[in-house]
């Protein structure tokens, strides 16, 4: 019998060269990456220095971009901005589709700011409106990922929290190596699947300190998230290394 909440396999390889002492597509698959969240949360600390402002940049743009979009999605589809609980029906869900799609690359150019610093590569604030002309596919990803990990949390909860963190990479895959929705999310979840555990230990971590420098009178908050984002990108930088335009899978 098959495994219903188990994506289809899909044929993924690559060419890891010009990738040296970073992870690539091939290595990723094997299993080939370290999770080592102590060292990745130093060196992303290290990075903060001179990296703050362009990450606290991108998330200003992002939330900004995000609200005005929000606000739009709310318009056109009739929902109400003083009642929300009167929200409902077709048009509540369409709101909410458009929401999702079009902020898919804000969230793909908030990823790439952490994954560019950590590559030592230049990058701005304004990496977070750079990814547009990939709207569909990551907007494609985006739904499907949410109706599988719907599907997965109906399935006893488990295979939802499986899916939830075997998709973490999807976004900047799509980017940053050219793949298509069903081709990103399959990528991410048999990568993460060879170290799923360590994963999901890292995001848990993240989560933890996200909300430690939010009781810290908010102040803490200055320095975790740009930590917290450029920790995300190293992780992305030791499962599948370097920018690939045109990968062979």
């Amino acid at each position: 019998m098959s495994d219903i909440y188990n994506a289809p396999q899909a044929e993924l390889a690559g060419d890891d060269s010009g990738n040296a002492g970073m992870g690539s597509i091939p290595k990723a698959l094997a299993g080939d990456y370290q999770v080592a969240i102590g060292d990745t949360l130093s060196e992303a600390w290290a990075k903060t220095k001179g990296n703050k402002g362009t990450v606290w940049l991108g998330v200003l743009l992002y939330l900004v971009a995000y609200i005005g979009i929000s606000v739009v999605a709310t318009l056109i589809t009739g929902q109400s901005f003083t009642d929300p609980e009167a929200n409902a029906g077709l048009g509540a869900i369409l709101s909410n589709i458009i929401i999702v799609a079009v902020s898919a690359p804000l969230g793909a150019g908030m990823m790439m700011i952490g994954v560019k610093i950590a590559r030592d590569e230049q990058v701005s604030g304004t990496e977070v409106f750079a990814h547009f002309d990939k709207i569909l596919p990551l907007a494609v990803a985006m739904v499907l990922m949410y109706i599988l990990m719907a599907l997965g949390f109906l399935l006893l909860i488990i295979p939802g929290i499986y899916l939830a963190i075997g998709y973490v990479m999807i976004l900047p895959l799509i980017v940053d190596k050219n793949l298509g929705p069903w081709q990103a999310l399959e990528l991410s979840r048999k990568a993460v699947t060879k170290h799923w555990f360590g994963v999901f230990g890292f995001m848990i971590v993240l989560m933890l300190l996200y909300f430690a420098g939010f009781l810290a009178l908010i102040i803490g908050l200055i320095w975790a998230i740009p930590t917290l984002s450029i920790a995300y990108g190293i992780l992305y930088r030791n499962m599948f290394g370097g920018h690939e335009a045109n990968p062979e899978i």
